[in-house]
């Protein structure tokens, strides 16, 4: 065993062993603290030590040959690095937060979500150092599998409806998955990731037709399928939407689409007339479902449940952009992936910070509070305006590029989806961050009392100065604002 694969084999195992650690010491919450920051810090070191260690070859372990051509191990080279040092970077602002954000709010079981949140990163990472479909497939299973088991431990019986038919598409997801695996077996012979495609050049349309519609469908069914309807009541928590759905979810499907388009159709092959009219036809769902979300995004009076919404909304134009430019500029596709990541991340700190807020004060209102919620109202704006692509950083960056292909293409679906994001957005923003500049509730009330007053304006304060909070927001809005300074560096480290 090289250098470079014992390295690959310990940070397969360093995120999975933290989990059980993390158990282990589970009855003593400040050592359960004082490692959940240590061992991020950890996973680091070995990835930079892989960093120096990897060649232009990609290091290749395999645990267990399933049969002939198909085996279940891992695979890292630089673009997997690439990813392993994002979810490091997750890892260590999600941990770093929880850990006070859990304090504050005074969480009765603060180590169930710590230990939630390591295992999903360990599953995620195995999702990623994945060497073929069937590895991919596997690990995703079992993400699924525990997300369920989650989402029915923690959140009791609320929201039923919506996780019984989300948790249904998730499974059906799985089964198409392994039909489009199955397919891909069937038409190339094999079923590792490889640099330029596996798919013979003589595959005919058909066949490309059906193994997108199966992979779209094994990765995108949740979403495509309008289960968001059924999501009633709006009683998550910004931290436990970002576990359950954005890390478990929308960063395994998003990173897996990217490796199906580059590694097993191959960017000649996928660049063609025929994923061009596959595009077109997906993207009458997508819109669908975008414009659906963004109305109910808009009118939802719940700042969890308008959270909720805004997070599928922008899953679903993370999609479309991603396929966008796999078809018509494949060099940008992990463009997109980061700017969602990082965008979304930002906006869940800031609003976790607004409804930690909430949670503790006994006036549940947002009015005339922006004096002691400067810092986080500022990062909020401009987590909004990334996202909506006006202000110049890495979500203006990607629109950028997204509008070149929408003028040089005519795709009016898309122009449409970018005016809807832009309004909705807008919308939204106006809705929350207005009221923050309004007089005071207490300040109405003639008889309001003045120790809850001082109270609330001290928990605000304490909230939007607390060093763990806000540097977690402070750090997250630098990186998204680094990628326009840098940009041929960006531009340099997004190439494939």
């Amino acid at each position: 065993m090289t250098q470079a694969q014992f390295l690959l084999f310990l940070i397969s195992v360093i995120p999975i062993a933290s989990y059980f650690i993390l158990s282990l010491c589970r009855d003593l919450e400040k050592l359960v603290i004082l490692l959940s920051k240590f061992l991020p810090a950890l996973f680091f070191m070995h990835l930079v030590g892989l960093s120096n260690s990897l060649d232009s070859q990609a290091v290749h372990i395999e645990l267990l040959k399933a049969f002939r051509d198909v085996s279940i191990g891992f695979m890292v080279d630089r673009t997997t690095l690439k990813f392993l040092f994002l979810l490091n970077f997750l890892w260590a602002i999600i941990t770093f937060y929880s850990n006070r954000f859990l304090i504050i709010f005074e969480s009765k079981n603060p180590v169930r979500f710590k230990l939630f949140f390591t295992l999903t990163v360990a599953l995620v990472n195995l999702i990623i150092i994945s060497q073929n479909l069937l590895t991919t497939l596997l690990f995703y299973n079992c993400l699924i599998m525990f997300c369920h088991f989650f989402a029915v431990k923690l959140l009791h019986n609320e929201e039923g409806k919506f996780f019984r038919i989300f948790t249904f598409s998730l499974y059906l997801e799985s089964l198409l998955l392994f039909l489009a695996i199955v397919a891909t077996y069937k038409f190339s012979g094999r079923i590792d990731f490889v640099s330029g495609g596996i798919l013979p050049d003589n595959i005919n349309s058909a066949k490309i037709f059906l193994l997108l519609l199966l992979f779209v469908g094994g990765l995108f069914a949740s979403i495509l399928i309008p289960s968001y309807y059924f999501y009633k009541k709006g009683q998550l928590h910004p931290l436990t939407i970002f576990s359950l759905f954005f890390l478990s979810y929308a960063f395994g499907s998003l990173y897996v689409l990217a490796k199906v388009v580059i590694f097993i159709f191959g960017l000649n092959n996928f660049a063609s007339p025929i994923t061009q009219n596959f595009l077109m036809l997906l993207q009458v769902p997508l819109f669908l479902n975008f414009t659906a979300l963004a109305i109910l995004m808009v009118i939802s009076k719940n700042l969890k449940s308008s959270l909720f919404y805004l997070f599928f909304n922008q899953l679903v134009l993370a999609v479309f952009v991603v396929f966008t430019f796999a078809v018509f500029d494949p060099s940008k596709i992990y463009l997109a992936l980061y700017s969602f990541l990082l965008s979304i991340v930002l906006l869940f700190l800031c609003l976790s910070n607004l409804t930690l807020y909430l949670e503790r004060a006994e006036n549940k209102s947002l009015r005339g509070l922006f004096a002691n919620f400067r810092i986080t109202t500022i990062l909020l704006i401009f987590a909004l305006l990334n996202m909506a692509g006006i202000f110049p950083a890495i979500g203006g960056l990607e629109k950028f590029f997204l509008l070149k292909i929408i003028f040089s293409q005519k795709l009016i679906f898309a122009a449409i989806m970018l005016i809807i994001n832009l309004t909705a957005l807008v919308i939204f923003g106006f809705r929350l961050i207005y009221p923050l500049f309004k007089t005071s509730d207490y300040e109405t009330r003639e008889n309001a009392r003045e120790n809850a007053r001082e109270n609330d304006l001290s928990i605000a304060k304490d909230i939007d100065l607390d060093s763990s909070l806000i540097l977690t927001n402070v750090v997250t809005a630098i990186v998204i604002f680094l990628a326009i300074i840098f940009y041929p560096l960006i531009t340099n480290f997004f190439s494939i």
